[in-house]
């Protein structure tokens, strides 16, 4: 469960303007929209229909674009420094050789297509006439935003690779403060949210179900080995929601994974199948499909050990002794760490009331102090875990303040100044002309 508020959304949200709109150009009452060349980056122009085309896509967004002449000049020229940006960001991700594939980016494209279907009533029909009104349609519509969703994508990626080389640069209480008050009217109003510590006790199998666990895991492997199909395995043998499909893990990173999963799965080659690996899930056999920076892409056939209803007891007659010895005065993170608690969710703060889990619901109305559970947490894949968690802090709903996020608006603010500082290097580099 992560430490996180919802309501600074809005506070730590990108302002920059997206790379190209995603609808046909708009100009005006009145306007004739003629094409000319308002900036040159690198080898790269950027056209008036370009710039028209974002202030559109900002219409549609909700934000405001001016119509009086002279703030509308004004902002015009902040969309264009902003495109500008995003140019000199991409040239420079171009020429480190960083690559992004459509295959990388099918799922956003997808979401995107769906969006503007929503639009026109779910309708593939009105969608397309709509389009062909607008001089495009629905594959040239489709290219267009995977263009654009691959340049987003290759900005993102050198630019957070650029800023992980550099120091970060210290941004006092007062710098902090004055930052948050400027964007105050944006940030809206704290949701009631709760902090709690909490321990999770988990039925574990016996030494025999292991066993048993173990050699179909072996069995599997040696399958694997004699040629068989890892999808068509994945989808036989596999214990977990990624059998649907062919055990796929998509993408992840260092630290989303428990450890011995993560060190089998970074120590691999594409294409490469790991031994047995054995967590508190069960066996895991891994396949390493792919390979991008610090991202891996990877399949995995989970064989679970069986969880008997003695087991389910027994964990229940563990978290009810946790639970009695927290209310006689007992550490609860200390607790924890005797479990099979990840250390990330023993210690919970500022969780939105409406975001707890149904299993967490008491919590959102326990007194300050009060011990809840043991309560059941369902596992759609396996048995049910048992919850014990103290409530250490309510905090009703109102005024987002500066104390709310210090932390997070220090941070926001490094990687701001770090962006300027990355930016500022690279167009001293970059041929840079803007005629407007």
């Amino acid at each position: 469960m992560r430490n996180s508020i919802a309501a600074l959304a809005a506070l730590f949200a990108l302002s920059a303007a997206p790379l190209a709109a995603q609808g046909p150009p708009a100009q005006q009452p009145g306007e004739e929209l003629v094409d000319r060349v308002v900036a040159v980056v690198g080898d790269t122009t950027l056209l008036y229909s370009d710039v028209v085309q974002a202030l559109e896509q900002l219409r549609e967004s909700g934000q405001t674009v001016p119509t009086d002449p002279a703030q509308r000049d004004l902002f015009v020229r902040r969309v264009v420094e902003q495109r500008v940006s995003d140019l000199v960001l991409l040239e420079a991700a171009r020429a480190s050789g960083l690559a992004v594939t459509e295959a990388d980016v099918a799922d956003v494209v997808e979401r995107q297509v769906a969006q503007v279907r929503q639009r026109f009533n779910n309708s593939d029909t009105e969608m397309a006439r709509a389009l062909l009104q607008s001089g495009r349609t629905v594959d040239e519509f489709r290219r267009d935003i995977t263009r654009q969703a691959i340049d987003r994508t290759m900005i993102q990626r050198f630019t957070a690779a650029q800023m992980a080389k550099l120091p970060r640069p210290t941004v006092s209480d007062e710098e902090a403060r004055a930052y948050f008050e400027t964007v105050r009217a944006q940030v809206g109003q704290r949701p009631a949210n709760v902090s709690f510590e909490q321990a999770l006790v988990k039925p574990v199998p016996s030494d025999s179900a292991k066993a048993r666990a173990r050699r179909t895991a072996v069995e599997v492997l040696a399958e694997l080995g004699r040629g068989g199909d890892f999808e068509v395995l994945a989808r036989r043998y596999s214990a977990d929601a990624s059998k649907e499909q062919g055990g796929s893990l998509g993408w992840f990173r260092e630290g989303q994974m428990v450890r011995p999963f993560e060190a089998a799965a970074f120590s691999m080659r594409p294409g490469q199948t790991s031994d047995i690996v054995e967590t508190e899930f069960g066996y895991h056999i891994i396949r390493l499909d792919r390979i991008r920076g610090p991202e891996r892409q990877a399949r995995h056939i989970l064989i679970r050990p069986e969880i008997t209803p003695e087991d389910v007891a027994r964990a229940r007659t563990r978290a009810d002794s946790i639970a009695a010895a927290v209310r006689a005065g007992a550490s609860l993170p200390q607790l924890a760490a005797t479990t099979s608690t990840p250390g990330d969710q023993r210690v919970n703060r500022n969780v939105p009331v409406e975001q707890l889990p149904p299993a967490y619901a008491l919590l959102g109305t326990a007194q300050t102090g009060a011990v809840v559970g043991p309560f059941e947490i369902p596992d759609p894949q396996g048995s049910s875990s048992f919850a014990v968690a103290r409530v250490t802090a309510q905090q009703a709903a109102g005024q987002l303040e500066y104390a709310d996020v210090a932390d997070r608006v220090k941070e926001r603010l490094q990687e701001q100044r770090m962006q300027e500082q990355l930016l500022a290097e690279l167009r001293r580099n970059t041929h840079v002309a803007i005629q407007i």
